[in-house]
């Protein structure tokens, strides 16, 4: 079989010898077993069940969710004199009929037959189509981007679920073909979901290429928008070849690709308003690098089949891991060094939480909208009823939102068979542009409408599961490629794996540090105070408003709720804000600490924290990963070199109570605060954080304060937080925009804090 098997790839399609673990899936397929396959995009998967489909008696069914991708594979087989054919809405009634007409009259032994068709998976709606099928011989039935058989799947598709009904109609007494599920991105979830819907009991399973060893992977924090524009173009002028970005919106495309261009880059921005015609005379100037670049949203640019993609740049943050992987696997399909380039800030979570949110409706909108398109029809009554509206219409007619939530809704009624998009094949043409909506059932009480809210909400929730995967994976420092193959269980590659990839963004630029440094960088104690703190506060709140405690921060929130108090208050003052945060976020990634669930999570500590708090012993165990976490984090955030930051967050404290009374000592002998600040080597912001508590126990007199801050200022301060409740419970930072955009320009963060204590005290 396996010189059978070479024959054909080196006589057919031309190939001199199978890439890694492809030979193995060929002959599993050939077998007749079962076959799921998960490899990334440009692992060459279509030979996967093309090679069989040859070697095999009869006609493979080749079930597609694009357009685009099918027209592709087609011509592919045609240049190899192999008969291929689509069935999809490009074709004209005649030539639908043609096709349906040989299928019908099917003989599997003439060398001029269909060798291999292609359908989009709403074809399987035809009762006709099923019919003629179930006479034909069958070879194999291949279902690409099996994920969309999927509800756990990141482009889930209702049409799918009808592959398992199709299989069964054709199997009769005992199926005679295998059937193959292939893939570029399924998590485990999705694994089961997949084989339970394409009614799969025996089969084989192939999870290989995730480690895609000629591509770089590389992440930059960058939030302003001038800064990342200047980024994508240095990128493109460095980088040889041409490339892809993706953007988050159409807006951000409109944006860069304006900025490019005016910079003199030829740049083809996708539109998804362009006729076909000028669609793909515009993709073939890319594909003839006649372009250096192609700007797209995520929804677009999929279909790209160029072998030499040098790079790929992920302007915002991709929705899920699933996403960014298949798009960064565009690049590099010659086999020669690529790179995955994202530029992306945690600030873009909201706009990946915004698409969230709108793809997954509160149930209220969905039976909102549900009575607006029953609104005509009583009960049990409007089964079949079409609707021609657009979008845009139904939404501003429903009053259920925008034209983004009705798609989601329908997408929604679509899956529970309530409606169906889409002319049957037999209608005549409209002359309505939009997408016809035919309610496939009766009008129902609200009670009646059989729909898994539970459900949907757990879809809702595993899409925030993914989004804050694909934060860990780009915001949190460690391999990237070990993330990845272990999001993907690809064991196999996993083994293989080094410590040190070198072709990771983190992996690169911590190769040289030695494991000394990294042991030396903060001592286990700097750790330990965290998890104290924690233990303190007991699940009371996030990383956010602890890690400020410790670096000493003068929020509003902070003193009134006399969180400066706290005897570890501003220990870590000396650091900075990110430092400080990369601690927390360390002992998280190592299972010291975890989050709860919520909109607002807080942090507590995990089984560990007995031995880690008491014994020590596991974080000097820990200590170089958790050292090499923080080292990473802050590297471009923090202005101090990772040395004298090592220097200072081991130097010995002074007890808290005694670091307020040296304090005093130099400030009673008329020292100024910024002598004071250089003497004790302490920041001044934390000297006049001591002044500040010195003065509210009573330490520093009201005569001595005066001396340091006007008492117009202190007023001022007083009205605006006794005339705006804005400003109640909300940063100094805000209480100095405020005055600074209405009068004051000249007021200090210490001016602002000793106002508080004057008001606190009742001396204002």
């Amino acid at each position: 079989m396996n010189k059978n098997l070479e024959h054909v790839l080196q006589n057919t399609f031309w190939l001199e010898s199978f890439r890694e673990g492809q030979e193995d899936i060929i002959s599993s397929i050939c077998d007749g077993k079962d076959t799921l396959v998960y490899m990334p995009t440009g692992g060459w998967k279509s030979l996967t069940y093309q090679l069989p489909g040859i070697v095999r008696e009869g006609i493979t069914i080749v079930v597609s969710p694009l357009i685009s991708l099918m027209k592709d594979q087609v011509d592919a087989l045609r240049e190899l004199w192999i008969r291929a054919e689509f069935i999809n809405s490009t074709l004209s009634g005649p030539e639908r009929a043609e096709i349906m007409h040989e299928l019908r009259y099917y003989d599997s032994s003439d060398s001029e037959a269909i060798k291999f068709l292609y359908i989009a998976p709403e074809r399987l709606n035809s009762n006709e189509f099923v019919w003629i099928l179930k006479t034909t011989k069958i070879s194999l039935i291949a279902i690409d981007e099996a994920h969309c058989i999927s509800q756990w799947g990141h482009d889930f598709r209702p049409s799918y679920m009808k592959i398992k009904s199709f299989i069964e109609s054709l199997a009769w007494a005992q199926r005679s073909f295998p059937v193959v599920g292939l893939t570029a991105t399924a998590t485990p979830k999705v694994r089961v979901d997949i084989v339970e819907r394409l009614w799969l009991t025996k089969y084989e399973n192939f999870i290989t290429g995730f480690d895609r060893k000629n591509i770089i992977l590389v992440v930059r924090e960058i939030s302003e928008k001038s800064e990342k524009q200047s980024k994508a173009l240095e990128i493109i002028n460095k980088t040889p070849g041409t490339g892809i970005i993706y953007c988050s919106s159409r807006k951000h495309v409109i944006e860069l690709s304006d900025f490019l261009t005016s910079s003199g880059i030829k740049a083809w921005v996708y539109k998804w308003d362009l006729s076909p015609e000028v669609r793909e005379a515009e993709q073939n100037k890319f594909m003839n690098d006649e372009y250096k670049v192609m700007v797209a949203t995520n929804a677009f640019g999929m279909w790209i089949d160029k072998k030499d993609i040098r790079f790929v740049l992920h302007y915002n943050l991709p929705g899920s891991i699933e996403n960014y992987y298949q798009e960064v696997g565009r690049a590099g399909r010659d086999g020669k060094m690529s790179y995955g380039i994202v530029l992306a800030s945690y600030g873009d979570t909201k706009i990946q939480e915004f698409f969230i949110d709108n793809t997954y409706p509160e149930k209220k909108q969905v039976l909102d909208f549900y009575d607006y398109l029953y609104k005509q029809q009583k009960l049990w009554e409007g089964k079949w009823i079409r609707v021609a509206k657009t979008y845009y219409t139904m939404a501003s007619e429903s009053w259920v939102g925008t034209d983004m939530i009705v798609w989601a809704i329908i997408k929604i009624l679509e899956k529970y068979n309530i409606l169906r998009r889409g002319l049957e094949a037999s209608d005549n043409e409209s002359d309505f542009r939009g997408r016809w909506l035919t309610l496939t059932q009766e009008k129902r009480q609200h009670s009646h409408v059989l729909i898994d809210w539970k459900r949907q909400d757990l879809l809702k929730d595993e899409s925030y599961f993914k989004l804050e995967q694909i934060k860990r994976l780009l915001f949190y420092p460690g391999c990237r490629k070990k993330f990845i193959l272990e999001y993907f269980w690809d064991e196999e590659d996993l083994k293989n794996l080094q410590d040190n990839c070198k072709l990771c963004d983190y992996c690169l630029e911590s190769w040289g540090v030695s494991e000394e440094d990294k042991k030396k960088f903060l001592p286990s104690s700097s750790y330990a105070v965290v998890l104290e703190t924690v233990k303190k506060y007991n699940e009371k709140f996030g990383i956010s408003m602890l890690a400020k405690v410790l670096n000493g921060s003068w929020e509003a929130r902070i003193t009134q709720w006399h969180l400066d108090d706290y005897d570890h208050y501003g220990v870590f003052s000396d650091m900075s804000l990110d430092m400080v945060t990369a601690l927390f976020e360390a002992l998280l990634m190592e299972d010291f600490l975890f989050k709860t669930d919520g909109k607002y999570p807080c942090v507590w500590i995990t089984e560990y924290w007995w031995a880690a708090l008491y014994k020590n012993v596991h974080i000097t165990q820990n200590i170089v990963d958790l050292n090499s976490y923080v080292m990473q984090k802050v590297k471009n955030t923090s202005k101090k070199s990772w040395t004298k930051v090592s220097q200072k967050s081991t130097r010995k404290k002074s007890p808290k109570g005694q670091t307020y009374k040296d304090t005093l000592i130099l400030f009673n002998q008329w020292v100024s605060l910024k002598d004071i600040s250089k003497h004790r080597e302490l920041g001044l912001q934390t000297i006049e954080g001591h002044i500040t508590h010195l003065y509210l126990q009573g330490d520093i007199s009201l005569m001595q304060i005066m001396t340091m801050i006007e008492l117009s200022k202190a007023k001022l301060v007083k009205w605006m937080i006794e005339n705006d409740a804005i400003l109640e419970s909300i940063e100094l930072k805000s209480i100095k925009q405020k005055l600074e955009n209405i009068w004051e320009k000249n007021i200090s963060y210490f001016e602002i804090k000793l106002s508080l204590a004057l008001i606190e005290k009742w001396d204002l």
